[in-house]
């Protein structure tokens, strides 16, 4: 199942940039569902990351494409969805925006289960970041 959600941020690249590169370590910061970060291993271009939420482990490849300005989080060995999840950043300084894509395939009763709350809080969390960028 896609499901996106997008917001103009008054902010600057750089500024939101630091912001989604943070989020990579520390997702807790703007997602409350998370619990427990941990980070496996790290890369040229990402990370490979670890964490709890809604009553799953989710590990996640995280590749790292500034040049693109996309950020993407790869599903491994996921018991209950398949697919990945994207950040990413379109225009220039003042008129940004950023875009949450989750393209996450349940694979179990229980993943179909969740599904309707992926999508508030993939709104939450861009929400989340777009207040942050801005009081910057």
């Amino acid at each position: 199942m896609q499901i996106s959600h997008s917001e103009q941020i008054n902010s600057t690249f750089e500024i939101l940039w630091t912001l989604l590169l943070d989020k990579v370590q520390h997702p807790d910061r703007t997602i409350k569902e998370i619990t427990h970060v941990e980070i496996l291993e790290k890369y040229d271009d990402g990370i490979l990351r670890q964490m709890h939420a809604l009553g799953m482990t989710i590990k996640e490849r995280i590749t790292i494409d500034e040049q693109n300005k996309i950020i993407r989080f790869d599903l491994i060995e996921n018991t209950m969805f398949t697919g990945y999840f994207l950040n990413k950043v379109e225009g220039s300084d003042k008129k940004l925006i950023l875009i949450y894509e989750q393209n996450w395939i349940p694979i179990t009763p229980q993943a179909r289960e969740l599904e309707p709350k992926l999508s508030q809080i993939i709104i939450n969390g861009v929400q989340e970041m777009k207040e942050l960028a801005e009081k910057q």
